[in-house]
Formats: C-alpha cells, structure tokens, sequence
C-alpha cells in the first residue's frame, strides 16, 4: 500500500531542491563578490607599495595625484561592494531559513511515511500469524 501523502513529499521535496539551488547561486553570486572584493584590496595594496617606491624616487605631484585619485576610487568601490555583499549575506540567510523550513516540513512527512509503513507491516504480520494459526488449528483439529 502506498503512502498517502506521497504527492505531498514529494512536491516538498521538489521546493526543498529549488530552494538549495537557489541559495546556491545565491552563493556563487557572494563568492564572486568576495572575490572582487579581494582584488580590489589586492591591486590597492599593490598600488600603495608601488607609490611608497616611488615617494623615495622623488616622485612627482602629477603622479601622485593620479595615485590619490585611483585610492579614492578604489575607496569608493570597496564601500560599494561591502553594500552589496551585506545585500547578498542578507539574502543568503533568509534563502537558508527557507532551506531549513522546506527540509523540516519534509522530514516531518518522512517520519509519517515511516510510521505509516511501520504500521502496515504490523497489521501485515498480525494478518500473516492469524493465518498461520488458523491452519495450525485446523492441521491439529484434523490429526484428532
């Protein structure tokens, strides 16, 4: 017999999976991001210790300019993506609540599943031992 609910968990189980996918990109979306990110911290860094060369060179006004002007815009692009990356972190944790509710709803009708089949095999059983002991009975009742 099969279980009542089956379509149910199925569909459950279905969202349960779009979900996952879901939070994936999600994911992947932050991970780029983070990545971004990081280069952009990477090619300050650079820049930074390509000017402290360049100060102890004598190094000119125009340059260092040019410099102060990419450290701003570098400034202003890593508070740009620390915006966005919180936009995204927020995203990604409401996705995994859903996650979380999507697989507690559907382990709650696995555990009925079970129940339910646990059940059947026991009604099945008790069907099974009443016949063996009806032909127990009737096997003695002959042998009489």
């Amino acid at each position: 017999m099969s279980f009542r609910f089956d379509i149910i968990l199925r569909l459950r189980k279905n969202k349960e999976d779009l979900l996952k996918k879901d939070m994936g990109l999600i994911n992947t979306l932050y991970q780029q991001q983070q990545d971004q990110r990081q280069f952009v911290q990477d090619a300050t860094e650079k820049s930074r210790n390509e000017l402290n060369q360049k100060k102890r060179l004598n190094v000119g006004l125009g340059t260092m300019i040019l410099y102060d002007n990419f450290f701003q815009g570098t400034q202003a692009q890593e508070e740009r993506q620390g915006k966005i990356i919180s936009e995204i972190t927020t995203r990604l944790e409401a996705k995994r609540e859903e996650v979380v509710e999507a697989m507690r709803k559907r382990r709650t009708l696995e555990i009925l599943k079970d129940r339910d089949a646990l059940k059947e095999r026991k009604i099945r059983e008790k069907k099974e031992t009443a016949i063996l002991d009806e032909v127990a009975s009737n096997l003695w009742g002959r042998n009489l």
